[in-house]
C-alpha cells in the first residue's frame, strides 16, 4: 500500500501542468506499471538512503516484466531535502515520462514526499 502511495504522490506532482484529470487516468496515461513505479522509487531510494547523497547521482532501472525503463538523477540537496528527476520510457510509448520529486528526511529518519 506504501509503495502505491508513494506512485500516486508522484504522478500527482508530475501533474502541476497538466490540466485536472482522475488519479487512474493518470496512471494509465502514463504506461507504466506499478511495478514500475515501484521499481523507480527503490533506485532513487539508493540515492540518498545510504551514505552521504551526491548531486549528479544517477541510478538506471529497467523491468523486463513491463518493458519500461528510465534513469533517476538526484538533482539537488538541500538541507534534509532531495530532489530528484525521473526520466521513464513505457513499453509502446514514443515519449518518456518526466517525474519531479523532492524528498525530506523526518525526526525519525524516514524519507518523506514533499509537495
Amino acid at each position: 500500500m506504501r509503495k502505491i502511495l508513494s506512485a500516486c504522490a508522484i504522478l500527482v506532482a508530475m501533474s502541476g501542468v497538466a490540466e485536472a484529470k482522475p488519479l487512474s487516468r493518470m496512471l494509465a496515461d502514463s504506461g507504466l506499471s506499478s511495478e514500475d513505479f515501484d521499481m523507480m522509487g527503490q533506485y532513487a531510494g539508493g540515492l540518498y538512503e545510504r551514505g552521504a547523497p551526491r548531486v549528479g547521482a544517477v541510478a538506471q532501472w529497467s523491468n523486463d516484466s513491463s518493458g519500461a525503463s528510465g534513469k533517476v538523477t538526484l538533482d539537488a540537496i538541500s538541507g534534509n531535502c532531495v530532489s530528484l528527476r525521473h526520466v521513464a520510457m513505457a513499453a509502446g510509448k514514443d515519449k518518456p515520462v518526466l517525474i519531479h520529486v523532492r524528498r525530506c528526511k523526518n525526526a525519525d529518519g524516514l524519507w518523506l514526499l514533499q509537495p
